[in-house]
């Protein structure tokens, strides 16, 4: 009866240390295929983002263009952005998402958020008329403060070019003011007179320039170190535009008219820092969610301060001298996008071609 006692208990000792180590190799076992899984995965992802960043990068050179695409989509928070071609062909200097482009008409929301700064601080309101500013244009009586953002003024105005640099805020305002036709009819007409009579109304309230003024409410705030007006400095930096085609020839730019675009074309930007600013702005880091319902009319589905809204989402275009700007927001495919580009041929062209990037970045 010992001897069979022993033998059990040997055998007990023999089994449980055989279980016990079968059971450590097999924890040993699972970590090292779960840290390979996890290592599948990490590639995985790259592998995705390397993808997608080739597929973005062939959207751009099955249109021939220039420029750069910053976005943000429903997958991640981190920005990223994808660039072809040169900001300087000559100097082979390559777009990314540090290359200053010029803003076009995406300048105007910026000046309509400092409209709408100053209508909280009861600086002025939406029905604040513009004869309080600019009484000697037509009909001024009569166009509102909400008339001017929204391009319901009835003013009219092409792009005429100055003959010589405009070097201040008050002799933008002047040449637009000489150059405007108010009709009193107040259905939409965009035009960029509209813009700079807002920027001069922000000069007059503030007793600033329109620079200084951008620079306390936006800039600062948003530490957005590469936005600036037009100066020697940038032409000298900013991209260079480049005519469509196989060849390469720079796109004339007359910097005179920029010179004239006082708060609806004057600014350049990178692309990143102006997905920051729209970023904050939709996220009330620079008004309150109620302003900027008032700002945008609650996101009606219209062109309102610089968007155009439409279901789930809004836009804006800006084109001008060589420069083609798309930006676009679409919540329901959680895409969020600002294209530049200083090689392109139409706003057709950026449009469509922002859809298909849209489709991608959405994927």
């Amino acid at each position: 009866m010992k001897k069979i006692s022993i033998v059990l208990l040997a055998t007990a000792l023999i089994i449980g240390g055989v279980l016990s180590c079968f059971g450590g190799k097999t924890t040993k076992q699972t970590r090292k295929h779960q840290s390979a899984n996890v290592s599948v995965l990490k590639k995985r992802d790259k592998k995705q983002l390397r993808n997608k960043k080739e597929q973005l990068q062939a959207v751009f050179e099955k249109e021939k263009v220039w420029g750069t695409l910053v976005y943000q989509n429903n997958e991640s928070s981190k920005i990223k952005d994808v660039s072809v071609g040169y900001a300087n062909y000559e100097k082979k200097i390559k777009n990314t998402g540090a290359t200053k482009y010029m803003l076009a008409s995406l300048q105007k929301s910026y000046t309509a958020t400092l409209i709408q700064i100053l209508i909280d601080k009861k600086k002025l309101s939406m029905s604040t008329k513009l004869n309080q500013f600019y009484p000697t244009i037509r009909y001024s009586d009569k166009i509102t403060i909400r008339n001017l953002l929204d391009h319901t003024s009835g003013i009219q105005m092409g792009e005429p070019v100055p003959k010589v640099m405009l070097v201040n805020d008050n002799s933008a305002v002047e040449w637009a003011i000489n150059h405007l036709k108010s009709t009193g009819k107040m259905y939409w007409n965009y035009t960029n007179a509209n813009y700079i009579l807002l920027a001069g109304i922000i000069t007059k309230i503030t007793n600033k320039p329109y620079a200084s003024v951008l620079n306390q409410y936006i800039v600062k705030p948003l530490k957005l170190k590469n936005t600036t007006e037009l100066d020697d400095k940038v032409i000298n930096t900013a991209a260079k535009t480049y005519n469509f085609g196989d060849n390469v020839t720079l796109h004339p730019i007359s910097y005179r008219l920029i010179s004239s675009e006082l708060g609806c074309g004057n600014l350049y930007t990178t692309p990143i820092d102006y997905f920051k600013f729209v970023s904050a702005l939709e996220n009330n880091k620079l008004i309150p969610n109620g302003a900027l319902d008032e700002l945008s009319r609650n996101h009606e589905t219209a062109y309102s301060a610089g968007f155009y809204y439409f279901d789930n989402g809004q836009r804006a275009d800006g084109i001008d001298n060589g420069y083609y700007n798309f930006y676009y927001d679409d919540k329901s495919k959680h895409a969020n996008m600002i294209l530049m580009l200083n090689k392109g041929v139409s706003d057709a062209q950026g449009r469509a071609m922002i859809q298909q990037l849209g489709n991608i970045v959405a994927s």
